[in-house]
């Protein structure tokens, strides 16, 4: 974007006016966003390659034309076939055009408040390690300060989500996250 930003403040100092009575910051900033608002528009958030445009396009193509003429959509093996593609690759190429989502959208959550996206996200936890956590974090709870405990017995005792831990503490999921970590990291230390 750095990059594209350069390029727009270029062009406005090769078509720069000094009879347009204005300062060139006024000129230049306007030439600078429309350059960068172009590349995202024409290019979108993630570059893909042009291949892999290509088969989307000819993917949307073949979806529709089946679907105007049996009147049900095909599934993707289908359109793979049909292509001489693979089911992954067709799926890579429609996955390449799908809308990037900012991790700090507001969306609603099942109770109908506003949370960031971000909040939303499950992380994966290996089974195994939360077993060999939750039998470390029972033998070490009495080092733990008062926080750090209420996370703790919520967490791993209660079974409460990140959310609604952050929830009931007053802080973002993040903050848990980070704080749950410290604490593991601490009590691994101690345990060794």
């Amino acid at each position: 974007l750095f990059q594209i930003g350069t390029i727009g403040l270029i062009k406005a100092v090769d078509k720069f006016d000094c009879s347009y009575d204005v300062k060139f910051s006024t000129y230049a900033v306007p030439m600078i966003m429309g350059e960068i608002k172009r590349y995202l528009r024409d290019d979108g958030m993630i570059k893909v390659s042009r291949s892999l445009k290509e088969l989307s396009m000819k993917i949307y193509l073949l979806k529709e034309k089946i679907e105007k003429e049996t009147g049900r959509e095909p599934t993707l093996s289908v359109l793979a076939d049909y292509l001489h593609v693979s089911p992954e690759e067709a799926a890579e190429a429609l996955e390449a055009y799908r809308d990037v989502e900012s991790l700090q959208k507001l969306t609603s959550n099942s109770d109908g408040n506003e949370v960031e996206l971000l909040e939303r996200l499950v992380l994966e936890i290996d089974e195994n390690e939360y077993v060999v956590n939750k039998v470390m974090v029972e033998a070490l709870m009495d080092k733990l300060d008062g926080d750090e405990r209420r996370l703790v017995e919520m967490r791993y005792f209660k079974d409460m989500t990140q959310v609604a831990i952050a929830k009931e503490m007053g802080m973002t999921q993040v903050q848990v996250s980070r704080m749950e970590k410290r604490i593991l990291r601490q009590l691994r230390n101690k345990f060794v």
